[in-house]
Parts: structure tokens; sequence; C-alpha cells
């Protein structure tokens, strides 16, 4: 049974809340994956532009200092997103990044965006999972000495809830890999929306994609994928920039978790005992931080869990959601608000808990856990 830290959001003047946070960490000890000169992959999500709920870039400077302290060298990284926005290509990445408020002033870490400047660059690691035996991870991950998942703990449409599995699997796969975990399907291409740019058709690796006339007198040739070559790889997906070949979201929600979770065990593939997750169960929005709005909250602020197994630090996070009251003034409605399944009240018909149970069936973790509540400073 894994150990999950955790320290509530109440505060007074006699202890704030970063001092509690320092506090966590100490007790929590990261010096047991860091070791001196590690090159320290601190994961975390920078937030869409527009929202206004993800992760505080203070919060992130607590872990920054205590790296430091223990001789790691941190950076914040992220990897580039498959869907149009803010965060679709390293450059706009970082940008969005210094305008919510990460830059080195604040966090006291340099910004590496993951997986190169459009999200090609991935490394092949391999996994032993249902669905997938090797998954394409970016090489920021591979390459880190150590990994820290600083994880926004929210709701989210698809999975049910995004925690430090999502932060993994999802956040460091690459854009190619992401399509991968989304769709199980061939993708399509709309004409109308194709400008003809063909890069997917230099990036295909299967040679799947032609160039054909979009039959308006042969001036415009747009792309065609043939489904008998098509191996569902991404890349098309991943190259092209007009959201002329689409991303398909029709996979069961259960499996894109399961997927989601094996890319995560892939990502740690070589980190056995060089990782460590903090959840920030605060601003529990029903939605993603990739979202360029932010709802009210869905339960009050709770506090924060840390530990050294992924799957258990998401097991406690969602039942500390789930016994907490729920926000009348939130997507929580009637029943919702005393429900102990409070983001399944809201994103009806996904079962969040398919990703935990698939973590701990491949072996990533358990979900069993022993909590300890460092306000109590004793185990519940």
């Amino acid at each position: 049974m894994s150990k999950v830290y955790f320290i509530s959001s109440r505060a007074d003047s006699r202890e704030r809340n970063l001092t509690k946070y320092h506090r966590l960490l100490k007790t929590f000890d990261l010096g047991r994956v860091i070791r001196e000169n590690d090159l320290v992959a601190i994961k975390l999500s920078f937030g869409e532009q527009g929202n206004l709920t993800y992760l505080r870039p203070q919060y992130v400077r607590v872990v920054v200092d205590e790296v430091k302290r223990l001789g790691g060298r941190p950076f914040l990284t992220d990897a580039n997103t498959l869907y149009a926005g803010g965060r679709q290509n390293s450059r706009d990445h970082v940008i969005t990044a210094l305008e919510n408020g990460f830059g080195y002033e604040v966090t006291g870490a340099p910004i590496v965006i993951a997986g190169g400047l459009l999200g090609f660059d991935y490394r092949t690691m391999p996994v032993s999972g249902e669905h997938f035996m090797e998954a394409k991870i970016v090489p920021e991950a591979t390459d880190a000495d150590a990994i820290i998942s600083l994880a926004h703990f929210k709701g989210h449409m698809i999975c049910g809830f995004g925690g430090a599995l999502k932060n993994l699997g999802m956040g460091f796969g690459a854009r190619a890999g992401k399509q991968m975990m989304h769709s199980d399907v061939h993708p399509e291409v709309t004409a109308a929306t194709c400008d003809g740019c063909a890069r997917c058709y230099k990036w295909c690796p299967e040679k799947a994609i032609s160039m054909v006339s979009s039959g308006e007198g042969r001036k415009r040739k747009i792309a065609r994928i043939e489904d008998e070559a098509c191996v569902g790889c991404g890349e098309c997906v991943a190259t092209c920039f007009t959201g002329a070949i689409g991303i398909s979201w029709k996979s069961d929600p259960a499996i894109v978790q399961q997927k989601m979770v094996e890319f995560a065990a892939a990502a740690l593939t070589e980190k056995q005992g060089r990782f460590a997750a903090l959840n920030f169960i605060l601003d529990v929005t029903p939605d993603c931080d990739c979202l360029g709005w932010s709802d009210n909250p869905i339960v009050p602020n709770i506090g924060v869990a840390a530990s050294f197994d992924p799957v258990s630090v998401d097991a406690a996070s969602l039942d500390l959601v789930n016994q907490a009251q729920g926000n009348a003034m939130s997507a929580l409605a009637g029943e919702g608000l005393a429900s102990n399944d409070k983001f399944g009240a809201v994103h009806h018909g996904i079962d969040a808990t398919a990703q935990l149970a698939h973590g701990e069936k491949i072996g990533l973790g358990q979900r069993s856990y022993e909590l300890v509540d460092l306000d109590k400073n004793e185990p519940q």
C-alpha cells in the first residue's frame, strides 16, 4: 500500500499557504528521487489563454526551490497540444506560459517546451499494455534524470478527471501519440478546409496520403488518405494546422483512459525510483485547463496530495473530492451536490475510475493507499 501525504488548503497567520506546502515537501522527502546535478523535468500545464484556474506559478516556485536545495537542476515542461490554440507550437506555447505568469522571475526555473517546435520529436518507448506495445513519448521526459508531476486536479470531458496519470500520459505524449490515445479510427480529410499545403503528405510514414485535384478547375490540390494504407499513427493530424484532418472523439472514454495510462507508463519506463507526483486539489473546475475559460469549482479548495505512486495520488485525490460538499453555484446540480461521484455527476456516462483500474492492472501503481494527513500528523 502506497503512502499519500496530504496537507489542507486551510491557512492562517501562524502558518501561511506556501509555508504549509514547504512543510509538505520536507516531510514527503523529494530527496528520495533527486540526486546532485540531476536534470529534473517538472511536468505541468501552463494553462490555455483565457483560462484563470490553472496551477498558480507561486506553487510551482515552492517545488523549484526544493529541487534546487537538493542539488537538482529543474526545468518546467509540457508538450504541444494536438488541438488548435495557444499551445499548438513551441513558440506560441512559450508566449502563453509567460503571459500566464510562468516566467523565470516568478518560478525560478526555465521553460522547455517538449517535443520540438511543431511537436514532431519523440522517442519510441516500450510499454506492456493492452492497446500499445510502444508509445511516442517526447524526449524531454525520457532524457531527464527525474520527473516531478505537478497536476492541477480537476474534471475532464473525456477522462472524467485529470490528475497525475493524465499529466504524464497525455502530457508527455507527442502530438502523434495524442491522436493515438484519442482515437482508434482512421482520420479523414475535410476537403473544404484543406488548403493543399501538403505537410501531411510529406510527413506520412506509410505514404498513405496523396494530393489530388479539388475538382475546382484543377487549380487547387487537396490531401486524400488511402484507408487501405493508413495505419492510424496520427502523424497527419499532428501535422495539419488548418484542422482539415479532424480529431476523432468516437472511442469509448474508458479506452481513451486506458491508452492514456499506458502512455504514462511508457513515460516512466526508465524512471524507477526517480518520480514523484503532487496533485493540487484547488479550483476543482468541471473541465480541463485546456479550455479558454474557467467555470466555478465544483467543490471548495481541499489541499495538496503527494506520493511516489501516480495511481495512489490520483485515487486519494478523487476520494477527497467525492467526500467534499458540492458547490451549488457550479456545474453540479441537485443530487450531484452530495454525490460520491462528483465528476460523474458532471460528465454523465464517464467512469473516471477506469484509469485507476488500468494503472493498477498494468503495474503502474496501486489504488489502495494510506493517507498521511500532515495537519493531523497521523495516518487515516
